[in-house]
């Protein structure tokens, strides 16, 4: 049930997503702690620490670019009265006697 759900026609584009946010969830905070140890923060004293700031710096721009763009979706639960989704329930249910 779990992974057949992503590959739906509907949820697919929040699978692309999904998957874009995690590749890079793993792979920048990666690449910015090589390069900022290695590189940018060479002549500092403790280079390690510096460039695991930035990786933790890098993780939370993921983070807020993925939230972002989650929230920026456009809102696809407008009702109608053809909706096939499920019953009807709480403020929404109609009575039909």
């Amino acid at each position: 049930m779990g992974w057949s759900l992503l590959f739906q026609e509907q949820n697919r584009e929040t699978a692309n997503k999904l998957g874009r946010a995690t590749l890079m969830m793993f792979t920048l905070p990666l690449l910015v702690f090589y390069v900022c140890s290695n590189f940018v923060f060479s002549d500092k004293e403790d280079p390690m620490m510096w460039g695991g700031f930035a990786a933790v710096i890098m993780v939370n721009v993921v983070i807020a670019g993925y939230v972002y763009s989650a929230f920026s979706e456009e809102d696809d639960t407008e009702a109608s009265d053809n909706d096939e989704s499920g019953p009807r329930t709480g403020a929404f249910k109609r009575r039909t006697d």
